[in-house]
This record gives structure tokens, sequence and C-alpha cells, in this order.
């Protein structure tokens, strides 16, 4: 039995708790939560039948065989620092947080020869890309449209007061690379840092990001060209009843990633 921890307990870190507890029982075992609020982790640990424990966050990384970081941006680099320096497995769902610092995350890894896992998320593709970088790439294009309230309290949109108010139209509020999109809507394109580490880069990566109005989905638009020609994928993700940033199909994700951790069959890129 796999001992997991899972630290962040919001709308991605219940669903893979439930996960643990009711898909993968008969593999992994949920050691313990951990989150920064104590009161969130206590409605979770409420929530789970039977009643799961509440630890420190570096005392939970001890006592876990894999870590599964579901807190935030901000949290994301010291956890994986912390939990792979102890030889332990981690799975990072906040990957804007480890974009600038991978080099030394994926040192560590090696170093003590443990792994560290990323999840697809909202966007679909990411095997073909990986593909495609065993040869030559040239360009990744990313383009996401939500709706106007899922980026309110993004630092971009409070910075430049972009007023999201009663939109008609489509709005374009973001055109740069991944790096500068997640300084900008950490909460929002987390999957633009996805596609860097498995495609060129950050810096070259290229983002547009759209508010349309009266959408019912987020929409991601992943376009890639390079030596082995190009493709095109387009994904309409329904967003979590719990939290409209996040896309159902990001949580989704990151079940199939513990699933294939647990597999000896490994289907796909």
């Amino acid at each position: 039995m796999i001992k997991v921890g899972i630290i962040g307990c919001g709308t991605i870190g219940r669903e893979l708790a439930y996960a643990c507890r009711k898909r993968f029982s008969e593999e992994m075992t949920l050691e313990g939560i951990a989150d920064s609020d104590i009161h969130r982790a206590k409605k979770l640990q409420k929530d789970l039948k039977p009643k799961v424990k509440i630890f420190p966050a570096d005392e939970l990384i001890q006592r876990c065989d894999l870590v599964i970081e579901a807190a935030s941006k901000h949290a994301a680099y010291e956890l994986a620092k912390k939990t792979l320096s102890q030889g332990k497995d981690v799975m990072i769902m906040s990957v804007g947080g480890i974009l600038g610092k991978e080099k030394e995350i994926f040192k560590l890894a090696k170093t003590h020869r443990c792994c560290l896992y990323f999840p697809s998320g909202g966007i679909v593709g990411i095997d073909g890309l990986k593909a495609a970088g065993m040869g030559k790439i040239h360009r990744v294009t990313l383009t996401t449209r939500k709706p106007p309230q899922g980026f309110e309290d993004a630092p971009y949109v409070v910075k430049h007061n972009i007023n999201l108010k009663n939109l008609k139209q489509e709005k374009l509020l973001f055109e740069g690379n991944a790096t500068e999109a997640v300084r900008g809507f950490p909460k929002n394109i987390n999957v633009s840092a996805t596609l860097s580490l498995a495609g060129i880069g950050a810096k070259k990566t290229r983002v547009r990001i759209i508010a349309t109005p009266h959408m019912l989905v987020n929409v991601h638009e992943v376009y890639v060209i390079g030596d082995f020609g190009s493709f095109y994928t387009r994904s309409e993700n329904f967003p979590s009843e719990q939290n409209p940033r996040t896309s159902r199909l990001a949580i989704l994700s990151a079940v199939a990633t513990l699933e294939r951790i647990l597999k000896n069959v490994k289907i796909g890129t």
C-alpha cells in the first residue's frame, strides 16, 4: 500500500482525497491531509469517512511515500523541494510555482531517485507535444477563453484596472509568454506552465487569455508546429461546481495520474 498525503484541501485536494479513499482504496492509503487554513482541513476531515488525520505539512511529508501538492503556486516549489530532498515522490498541481526553478527541482528528483509528477490538467495534447520534442519544435501557442468572473481577482487584471463587469463581447486580457501569463494569472493559466515544461520552455511558449461573456465552459486551444508537422487541439471544459477557475478535466487528469502511477500498463507517450 502506498501512503499518500495531500497538502491543500481545496477543490482538487478534496477530490483526490475521495479518489484515494474510494477508487484506489486497495492500492493506497490516505495517510493524512494538511492545509494552511485549518478550518478548510477540518471541513474535509469531517466529510471523509473514516476520519483522516490532519498533520503539519512537514510531518505529513515524513509519513508518506507520495505527497500531492494541491495548495497554491506560492507553496509548490518549497513543498516539492522538501519532499524530494527526503526521497519521497511528489505530484504537483500548481505547476506555475515550479517555472523558473524546474532545473533545480528536476536535479533533486534525479539525485534522490524519486519521481516528480505533473498531470496534464485541463488541456489535451501533452502526449503529442512530448513526442514532438524528440525532434524540433518551432512554435507552441495556447489560447484560453474563460467566463469573465473567473479572472476578476487575477493580479494582471487588478494591476491594469480592467473592468470585467457587463462585458458584451470577447475581451483580450493578455498576450505574451507563459512566464508572464503565470505571474499575472496564477489561478487561471496553470496549463501554460505544463505546456512549457513538456515543450520548449516558458519564455518561448506563447499565451493569449480571453474573457468571453455568457460562456459556460473553459476553452483551451493548443497549436504546435515542428519538424513532425503540426497539430491543433481544443478542449471545452465544464468548470468545477466548487471553483469556476478549475476545470473539471483538471481534476480528472489528477485522478488519472494517480492511476498511471499505480498501473503496470502505461498507455500513451
